[in-house]
C-alpha cells in the first residue's frame, strides 16, 4: 500500500470489532478487568478519555462484547468490540494432568519434527525455529542434569549405587521437569504444541461447530448498518481462528464482498505460519490464499523482531506456497518504542509477555498501538498509509490537527459541546 504524505482523516464515528485471542484459556471476569484496564491505560496516553459499559455476555459465553465510546478533542469514536471466546477446544489440552500434558506435548513436537515442519520453520525465521526447539532442548537438558547428578551419586560411593543412582537420576529428571520446566512455562507450552499439531490435522473436537459460530458473528458484523469501520482481528493462533471463520463467511454468504468494502482484517504476531508450514495443513493454506486473494478485503499484518512467538519478515499467503496476492500488507513494529524502559526490561524475561505486547495497551505513543486501532478515530487504512507518522497528527491534547481533517470534519466540535 502507498504511504500518503497527506492523508486527510474522517474520523470513524462507529466501529464494530470482533477479535479472537490466542491459545489462553481466560475466563470472562478476567477479560472484564483486562478490558477495564487496558482502557484506563490506553486514554491518557493519547490524551483521550475512555467509558466502557460491563460486557453483555453471550448465552453459551462464547462470546464477550463491551460498548465503549473514547474521545479526544475534536473525535469521539463509539465502538463495540466483541470477544470471540474458544476455551472449550483448548480444556482437553490444558486441562489434562500434568504428564498428560508433557507425553502428548513431546508426542506433538515430534511429529514437527518428522513432517520436517520443524525444519521449514528453520527455513522461514531463524528465531522462530529456535523457539519452537525449546522444548526439546530443555528435555535435553534435564536429561543431561540428571545424568549427572546420578553419575556424581554413584561416584561418591552411595549404597547399592547400581540400583539407587539410576533412581537418583530419574527423581532429578522428573523434578527438573516438573519444576524448572514450570518456570519456563513447559507444560502450557506443550499443551499449545499438542493442539497445534491436532489442528494441522483438523482433529480438534468439536472445531467446525466454533468456526461455524464464528462464521456467523463476522457475517453479523460485517453487515452491521451503523459502522463506519469493521474490524476483525486475530493474534496468535487465534489469527488462524479468524482467518478459517472469514473463509467460511465469505464461502456461505452472497454478496458479502460489498461488506467488505468497510471491513479490515488485522493480524498481529500471526500463528497462520505455524499451522500452515505442516504438510497436513492444506486446508489452511487454501483458506489463506482464499482471504489473501479477495480484493474488496483490506489484510493488515504486524510482525515484531524481538517477538520469537510470531514469524518476522514473512508473507503468510506466499510463503505457505501460494501465489502472491499482495495481501496482508505486513508491517514491521518495534515493541520496545511502545513499552516504557522499565516495562520492556520485564518482558524480556519472557517471550509469552512480549508476545502478548501486540494486544496489550501501549505506555507511549507509537504508530501501532492495539487499544489505539480499536478505539480510536483512524480507519486501518489511514493508519497503514500514515504509518509511522500516526502520532504526528495527534496533538499533544489528544485531538487530530485541523490540517489532517478532511474538510467536512474540520468544524466537528468536541466531545460535550
Amino acid at each position: 500500500m502507498p504511504r500518503n504524505k497527506k492523508t486527510r482523516i474522517a474520523p470513524v464515528s462507529t466501529r464494530r470489532v470482533v477479535h479472537i485471542s490466542g491459545f489462553e484459556p481466560v475466563s470472562p471476569s478476567r477479560l472484564e478487568r483486562r478490558m477495564d484496564s487496558g482502557l484506563r491505560h490506553f486514554a491518557p496516553v493519547w490524551g483521550a478519555d475512555s467509558i466502557v459499559a460491563p460486557a453483555e455476555v453471550s448465552a453459551d459465553g462464547r462470546s464477550m462484547t463491551w460498548t465503549a465510546t473514547t474521545s479526544g478533542a475534536n473525535w469521539t469514536t463509539k465502538c463495540r468490540y466483541s470477544i470471540l471466546r474458544w476455551d472449550d477446544l483448548m480444556a482437553p489440552y490444558v486441562e489434562r494432568s500434568w504428564l498428560g500434558r508433557i507425553l502428548h506435548g513431546y508426542k506433538a513436537l515430534g511429529e514437527f519434527v518428522f513432517t520436517g515442519t520443524m525444519r521449514r520453520y528453520f527455513k522461514a525465521n531463524l528465531r522462530y525455529g529456535l523457539f519452537a526447539i525449546y522444548p526439546l532442548l530443555l528435555l535435553v537438558g534435564f536429561l543431561l542434569l540428571a545424568i549427572a547428578a546420578a553419575t556424581v551419586a554413584v561416584a561418591v560411593g552411595v549404597p547399592y549405587s547400581a540400583l539407587v543412582g539410576p533412581i537418583i537420576g530419574v527423581v532429578i529428571f522428573v523434578l527438573l521437569l516438573r519444576f524448572l520446566g514450570g518456570y519456563f512455562f513447559l507444560d502450557f507450552a506443550l499443551a499449545d504444541w499438542a493442539f497445534a499439531a491436532d489442528l494441522c490435522r483438523r482433529d480438534v473436537s468439536g472445531l467446525d461447530g466454533i468456526l461455524d459460530q464464528f462464521a456467523d458473528e463476522v457475517v453479523d458484523a460485517m453487515r452491521d448498518p451503523e459502522a463506519d469501520e469493521v474490524l476483525l482481528s486475530g493474534v496468535s493462533l487465534g489469527a488462524v481462528m479468524m482467518v478459517e471463520a472469514l473463509a467460511r463467511a465469505f464461502a456461505r454468504t452472497p454478496g458479502l464482498d460489498k461488506d467488505a468494502r468497510r471491513t479490515a482484517l488485522l493480524t498481529v504476531g500471526s500463528s497462520i505460519m505455524k499451522i500452515g508450514l505442516h504438510p497436513a495443513a492444506a486446508e489452511l493454506r487454501r483458506v489463506v490464499h482464499r482471504i489473501g486473494a479477495e480484493r474488496s478485503l483490506l489484510w493488515a499484518e504486524y510482525q515484531a523482531k524481538v517477538d520469537p512467538i510470531n514469524f518476522y519478515r514473512t508473507d503468510p499467503v506466499a510463503d505457505l506456497g501460494n501465489p502472491k496476492t499482495g495481501s496482508p500488507v505486513v508491517t514491521m513494529i518495534h515493541i520496545r518504542k511502545m513499552m516504557s524502559e522499565e516495562g520492556y526490561r520485564r518482558a524480556q524475561r519472557s517471550s509469552l509477555h512480549l508476545h502478548r505486547q501486540f494486544v496489550k495497551p501501549n505506555a507511549k505513543r507509537y504508530f501501532y498501538d492495539f487499544y489505539h486501532i480499536g478505539f480510536g478515530p483512524l480507519r486501518l487504512a489511514d493508519r497503514l498509509n500514515l504509518n509511522n507518522k500516526v502520532t504526528a497528527i495527534f496533538s499533544d491534547g489528544g485531538g487530530i490537527k485541523p490540517s489532517r481533517l478532511k474538510r467536512r470534519c474540520r468544524d466537528a466540535a468536541p466531545m460535550g459541546e
